[in-house]
Formats: structure tokens, C-alpha cells, sequence
């Protein structure tokens, strides 16, 4: 019976280790790679536990974790969650609010241009010679956005002449950091992330975008997946996801 006991207790330790090791399938939006790397690593200190970090566009990281089975957690736009929930493509799982961020502007230039109205976005947009952003056709929710905005402002055909599409908006950054275009659109939290000295600000009032993020969880009821939902409510994880240019959602 002792050896028994001491086989069975050496098969949950070995089973254990290798669920507890097991690496979790992540598939997030590249708007909030920075804070969900951070806030992650923290949790992975302090449960153990292992993700498999993929980071795109809004759509095609929502894409890839459909098409991997094995994907257990996508973080994107509440939007598109809630949308994928109503055409039957999100099923078994629970829907976690995250935090909200906002469409905003970088610069490489030196001052840095000011932009409170409207009329100071047009000029602006005509007066540099060159703009990146993430490509719309990927999925982009700043990249969709920023198309709207130039349309309604008369300058589409101006504006896209002189744009570079990039893959995400850490490309976009990246671009503005190494000073190969003078403005880049993307989301507020990766132009503080990647070089808060770039930027602008949110675009004015009338074309603001406050975009919620949130995660779709596959299998909630697991011991992992409580420990998360449970800490990522708790006032640590808030603090930490506001340090990170986000504002919690509840």
C-alpha cells in the first residue's frame, strides 16, 4: 500500500508539472502588446503559469485564434468579440472587460506640432511629407479610423500619396522613432510605450476614438483561467494597467 501511495503521488506530481507547464495559447491585439506583456509577466511570477504570446492587428490575431484549436485567450476590441459572439465564431468562453485606449498621433518633428482642432489636423496632414499607420485591410481599428478621418476631411488622395501602411502599430512607431516618417497614427498606449517624447496627443474631439478592449476566455472555469480573471480585477493589475497608458474597464 506504501508503494502504492508513493506511485500515485509521484504521477500527480509529474502530471502537474507538466499541466502547470504547460504553455497557454494568447492571441492579442498589437494595441496593447506593451501592458499585456507587463501585466503578464507579473501573473506568470506569481501563479507559474506559461503563455504563448502572438500579438496583430485587431482582426487578424481575432483570425488566428479561430483558427487554432489550441488557443485558449484573444484579447481585441470588445466590438469585434461581442460581433463574433452574434455570427456563431465565439462559443464556449466568457467575455473579460479589459481597458480602453485612445487613437492618437506621434511625431519625429522638432517641436512637436500641436493639434487642437479640426482645421489644425487638415493642415497638418498636408503640410508633412510623410505618415504611417496600420494597414486597414489588416484589421487596424486605429488604421479604419484614420481612413474615415481623411475621407471626411477632404484629404484622402492626398494624404495616402505620402503614407506608409504598416504591419501594427509598433511598426508604426518604430518608424517614427528611427525618424523615417513625420507622423504616425496608432493607439495612445504604444506611443507612450514605444517613445513618449513623440507624442501629439488624441486627435481632437469630433474624431475621437476610445477603443474597449477585452478577453475572450475559452475555458473560464479552469483553475488558471480563475486565478487570471481573478487578478486582472484586483487593484494591483488596475494600477498596473493604468501605468501603461490604459484605463481598467469593470
Amino acid at each position: 500500500m506504501k508503494k502504492l501511495l508513493c506511485t500515485l503521488s509521484l504521477l500527480f506530481m509529474v502530471v502537474g508539472h507538466s499541466v502547470h507547464a504547460q504553455a497557454l495559447g494568447l492571441y492579442a491585439a498589437a494595441g496593447v502588446k506593451s501592458p499585456i506583456e507587463n501585466i503578464l509577466e507579473i501573473f506568470s511570477k506569481q501563479s507559474g503559469s506559461h503563455f504563448e504570446l502572438h500579438f496583430d492587428t485587431a482582426g487578424a490575431a481575432q483570425a488566428q485564434y479561430l483558427a487554432d484549436p489550441l488557443a485558449k485567450i484573444l484579447i481585441t476590441t470588445q466590438e469585434r468579440i461581442e460581433e463574433s459572439k452574434r455570427k456563431g465564431e465565439l462559443k464556449e468562453g466568457q467575455m473579460i472587460p479589459l481597458a480602453a485606449t485612445m487613437a492618437g498621433i506621434a511625431s519625429s518633428l522638432n517641436p512637436r506640432p500641436v493639434i487642437k482642432t479640426k482645421e489644425e489636423l487638415k493642415a497638418l496632414l498636408l503640410s508633412v511629407k510623410s505618415i504611417a499607420f496600420s494597414d486597414p485591410d489588416r484589421g487596424a481599428t486605429v488604421g479604419l479610423h484614420f481612413v474615415k478621418v481623411i475621407r471626411e476631411l477632404g484629404v484622402e488622395k492626398e494624404v495616402l500619396a505620402k503614407a506608409k501602411k504598416a504591419r501594427e502599430g509598433l511598426q508604426t512607431m518604430q518608424w517614427v522613432k528611427d525618424g523615417e516618417v513625420e507622423l504616425g497614427v496608432t493607439q495612445v498606449s504604444e506611443i507612450v510605450q514605444a517613445a513618449p517624447k513623440t507624442l501629439v496627443g488624441p486627435f481632437p474631439q469630433e474624431f475621437d476614438l476610445s477603443t474597449r478592449y477585452a478577453l475572450w476566455i475559452k475555458e473560464p472555469d479552469a483553475a488558471m483561467m480563475k486565478a487570471l480573471i481573478t487578478w486582472l480585477k484586483g487593484p494591483e493589475a488596475r494600477l498596473l494597467i493604468a501605468s501603461q497608458g490604459l484605463r481598467p474597464l469593470d
